[in-house]
Parts: C-alpha cells; sequence; structure tokens
C-alpha cells in the first residue's frame, strides 16, 4: 500500500498549490482529473475498496471538479462517501441536497478534531471586519459550539456565497472548508489502507 500513499501524496502536493473554492465553476487542473482517475490501489483487504473510491472523490473535490467527485461519492454507501456527497453539494450551491447528506452522515469521526482546528483559524482572523451581522452571528455560534456543527458551516457558507460576499469571511470560510476536506481525505486513506500523508 505504499505505492497508493505516495501517489495520493504527490496529488496532495500538486494540489496544495491551489485553494479550492466555496463555490467553484470549474475544475482547476484538468490533467490532474485523468491522474486522479487512474490511481488504482492494490491489494485492497475486504471493506477498503469504498475508501479508495473516497479517497479520489476527495481529490476531485480539491481540484474543484465536481461531476467526477460526485460519479464517484453517489456510490459509496458509507458515511465517508455521504460526507464528501454532501461537501460537492455544498460547493456547488445546493445547499439543502448538502445538508440531507449530512442527516446521512450523522456524527464522523473527523467532526472532533475539524472543531479545533476551525476555532485555531476563526481565532487568526480578523472577524471584526466582516460586515454581515448575519454571517457574523453565524459564524460566532458555530465557532462557539461542544460539537461540528455541519448545517451551521452550510448555512455559513450559503450566506457567504449568496448575500455576503465578503473577503474575510471568503478567506475564512475557504480555510475552514480546506481543513475539512484535508481531515476526511486522511481519514479516507488510511481507511483504505494508506499511511499518512504530509499536509
Amino acid at each position: 500500500m505504499m505505492e497508493w500513499t505516495e501517489a495520493v501524496q504527490k496529488l496532495w502536493n500538486k494540489l496544495s498549490e491551489h485553494r479550492t473554492s466555496l463555490y467553484p465553476a470549474e475544475e482547476w487542473d484538468e490533467l490532474l482529473d485523468i491522474r486522479i482517475a487512474k490511481l488504482s490501489p492494490e491489494g485492497l483487504a475486504s471493506g477498503q475498496a469504498p475508501y479508495a473510491s473516497a479517497v479520489k472523490a476527495g481529490l476531485h473535490l480539491l481540484n474543484d471538479s465536481l461531476d467526477k467527485s460526485h460519479e464517484l461519492s453517489q456510490s459509496i454507501h458509507n458515511a465517508t462517501g455521504s460526507y464528501w456527497h454532501g461537501i460537492m453539494h455544498r460547493m456547488e450551491g445546493d445547499y439543502s441536497n448538502s445538508k440531507y447528506w449530512f442527516r446521512q452522515v450523522g456524527s464522523h469521526p473527523v467532526f472532533a478534531s475539524l472543531l479545533l482546528e476551525a476555532k485555531d483559524v476563526y481565532r487568526s482572523h480578523d472577524t471584526g471586519s466582516i460586515r454581515s451581522a448575519a454571517l457574523k452571528s453565524q459564524l460566532e455560534k458555530l465557532m462557539s459550539g461542544s460539537v461540528w456543527d455541519p448545517y451551521g458551516f452550510i448555512d455559513a457558507v450559503q450566506q457567504q456565497v449568496q448575500v455576503a460576499q465578503e473577503q474575510e469571511s471568503e478567506a475564512l470560510l475557504s480555510a475552514v472548508q480546506r481543513i475539512e476536506m484535508k481531515l476526511l481525505l486522511q481519514y479516507s486513506l488510511e481507511q483504505s489502507g494508506g499511511k499518512r500523508i504530509e499536509f
């Protein structure tokens, strides 16, 4: 499984040059989509194949390639597949459908780490400069919780994309989304038999 981990690491290294959008218009790099599609881990144990597909779904999302990610995530019948599916619908602006998929997720193992890291990012941003009172309130509620609230995050992203459209909140929400995707990618990789990669 070392080759699998190394292949994912190489793709992550390339994708780390790109800041994934909250609402992408098109994929970032067409050639990366081809490289991701060709990923093929060998020697998977029983139950690992859906997580290998989840890794690929996540890499496609990191490349802002919603359709290719969707093709994979909709055929992964576990909480992690539903999580990637929910992120994809959030990124395409179908917020109610995103919430549906997060209801299928329930409580995911990455939520605890996500909340801690999101709070660190929140504290490092100048949230006082956010003019939208509604968005500021949503962010304060989200970051003061004791558990991660994926629905609150969806609402904040929707408020930013459709109403506020502010630079500081865009940077903050994009950074939190990046953390979310990084943690979920690592979890997917480990569940597929891969090793921890360098972020």
